[in-house]
């Protein structure tokens, strides 16, 4: 990531629009302000620079170029000049500045011609714009809010930016410099200025931010400088024949805490894009939530590497066995409404036989409590190999390694056989003696349901969780339809097929999003913390049962825990799919929680990330 820090501005702004062919000059004579603005340019019109130089003192508010390489510069305090501007534009401009409005944006269509905009705080004036983009600039001046920049990429067409006094809308841009117009407002930033050079690249600037791609190395040094200078970015332009303007009107404000900021450079003691190169990772989703409220979600990287598609939150992942902590929600859902103890023996709910080694005793009995909690003796990690033995196991096991794009996928009933790439799901200790982490468990649990409820998991889990949860890009479907990011191996290619198919849904097929996940963890602290039940999947006493210490003391039901009994009381999953890897956790007493997915191989980065968070926020 080539990630370009800088500070910009803050004030109101609003634009007109105009359009005409033409080359004139105007100034105002009003009272010079008493301060002095650094600008800088290169490969500009010589006259220009004398203008900006000669206007610079009263305050830049823009300064703009035509597809010809005509430009306008236009002042706080109403100064404009102009050369080589749409005749209809420079008289348009002239009537704002002559009633009193401050100009924020004067901005011009790729395709030249009489094609303009000009926005200020009084109000609007435009002349062939794209007509959904002169319709985004009028829908926000009718909604009370000033424009305060419009830009449009060189490959012109229906391709625009517009930004107002709460937002930005945008259409056809590339799609990493949308991730950075996001990932900058998540932490109470409005982009104010974004700034296409004609041989492509962006630059994006939010108040005390921005970041940049395939800049002018000489422009990108002006950038630093003036950061350096404690000055906010104000201006940024590009020439058609590649030249560029930069300039100020004043020192950066105060601002709140940008929490995204500090998180993003306290990765791992570096930056979460040093990082991600440095383990070979293409993608990361994060987002995190505060008083029970999702605060802030942001992407990094690329749904693939080599593409042009950005992660973005929405973006859905593989999350390994985070599906596990997930599939439990539906579990109890379904005890809850079968009315099912959880003591109860899983076999007769099977609809199959399970088997058992000749060594495990006959008596003891492999509960659902037991499955949800890893201790129901069922070949698991640490308990599955050699084959026939009770004791003595080698270490691995309990996981399941997918299936690639020239594989046949088996069913469900076929990977509890063995008949797949993974051994015959059965009992290899007595149940409830030891804690073997289990994805055969959590196979059998995924039989139960589907036995029980007549459907599929994946149908099962979006009417009874996902649904109620407004969770709409989560599926424990094989394939589901919405965006999704390819998984890469330790070198960070992509691995075949993209994604590795797991018919064990319940224990490693879980597609979600990070919002999603965050859904689920504003929904379980608010039912943890609430003093009676609420909508939701479960009622209070069966999230009570999810999240309390069961037979295992490290775990509720199909979630670790951790501190409980104290305000930092927790619960976590993470996973570690072939090619992806994730976490998510909560904290019930503090309204609080986040949730990493990532497109890589190594689980050290989405360590550092989490680790961060909690470092920023100070969660235990």
């Amino acid at each position: 990531m080539d990630r370009r820090r800088f500070l910009t501005l803050t004030g109101t702004l609003t634009g007109t629009l105009a359009g005409a062919a033409g080359l004139s000059a105007a100034g105002l004579t009003r009272p010079a302000l008493a301060a002095s603005y650094p600008f800088a340019d290169a490969g500009v019109p010589a006259e220009l620079h004398a203008k900006t130089g000669e206007l610079a003192p009263y305050g830049l508010t823009t300064v703009a170029f035509t597809p010809s390489n005509g430009w306008v510069v236009v002042t706080q305090d109403g100064r404009y000049f102009a050369r080589g501007v749409p005749d209809a534009c420079f008289a348009e401009l002239g009537k704002m500045v002559k009633s009193g409005a401050k100009i924020h944006c004067v901005a011009f269509p790729p395709e030249g011609g009489d094609r303009w905009v000009i926005t200020s705080d009084k109000g609007m004036a435009a002349r062939g714009l794209p007509e959904a983009c002169h319709q985004r600039v009028s829908d926000s001046y009718t909604a009370g809010r000033q424009v305060v920049h419009v830009a449009f990429p060189p490959a012109g067409g229906d391709r625009w930016v517009v930004a107002d006094t709460t937002g930005f809308y945008t259409r056809g841009v590339d799609d990493e410099c949308y991730q950075m117009m996001r990932n900058l407002t998540q932490g109470g930033r409005r982009v104010t200025r974004v700034a296409f050079p004609k041989s492509g690249g962006w630059v994006v600037v939010a108040q005390d931010e921005f970041h940049a791609r395939a800049v002018d190395d000489a422009c990108f040094k002006k950038l630093n400088e003036l950061a350096a200078g404690g000055w906010q970015l104000h201006n940024v332009a590009f020439s058609p024949a590649g030249g560029w303007s930069v300039s100020t009107r004043g020192k950066v404000p105060a601002l709140p805490a940008d929490r995204v900021r500090q998180v993003e450079n306290a990765v791992g003691g570096a930056t979460v894009w040093q990082r991600m190169n440095a383990w070979k990772t293409p993608g990361v989703a994060v987002a995190v939530v505060v008083g029970n409220k999702i605060a802030w979600s942001t992407g990094y990287g690329w749904l693939e590497a080599g593409s042009g598609a950005a992660a973005h939150p929405e973006t859905a992942f593989q999350a390994a066995s985070i599906s596990k902590a997930v599939a439990s929600v539906g579990v109890l859902r379904l005890a809850q409404t079968l009315k099912q103890p959880l003591t109860g023996d899983i076999r007769p709910h099977l609809g199959w036989t399970l088997p058992s080694r000749s060594c495990v005793s006959s008596t003891a009995v492999p509960t659902i409590d037991r499955v949800l909690t890893h201790r129901a003796g069922i070949v698991g990690r640490g308990s599955t190999s050699p084959a026939d033995a009770c004791s003595g196991f080698d270490t691995g096991g309990g996981g399941f390694a997918g299936y690639g794009p020239g594989a046949t996928v088996p069913s469900l009933l076929q990977v509890m056989n063995g008949e797949g790439n993974s051994p015959k799901i059965e009992l290899t200790t007595a149940p409830g003696a030891e804690f073997h982490y289990s994805g055969g468990g959590f196979v059998l649990l995924q039989r139960m349901v589907e036995q029980q409820s007549g459907l599929s998991l994946a149908s099962y889990m979006d009417k009874e969780v996902f649904g109620p949860l407004g969770m709409k890009n989560s599926s424990y479907a094989l394939s589901p339809g919405f965006e999704l990011a390819a998984g890469h191996t330790a070198t960070g290619t992509v691995i075949p097929g993209k994604r590795n198919r797991y018919p064990e849904s319940a224990a490693a097929g879980l597609y979600t999003n990070v919002l999603d996940l965050c859904r689920l963890v504003c929904y379980l602290n608010k039912a943890w913390t609430a003093s009676g039940d609420i909508a939701g999947p479960l009622t209070k006493t069966s999230v009570r049962t999810l999240l309390t210490a069961g037979p295992e003391p490290t775990m509720g039901r199909g979630f670790f825990i951790a501190g409980s009994g104290t305000k930092s009381f927790s619960y976590t999953h993470d996973g570690s799919n072939h090619g992806f890897k994730s976490v998510f956790k909560g904290y019930p007493e503090l309204g609080a929680g986040y949730a990493i997915l990532a497109n890589g191989n190594n689980m050290t980065l989405v360590n550092e990330i989490a680790a961060a968070v909690r470092s920023v926020y100070g969660w235990a």
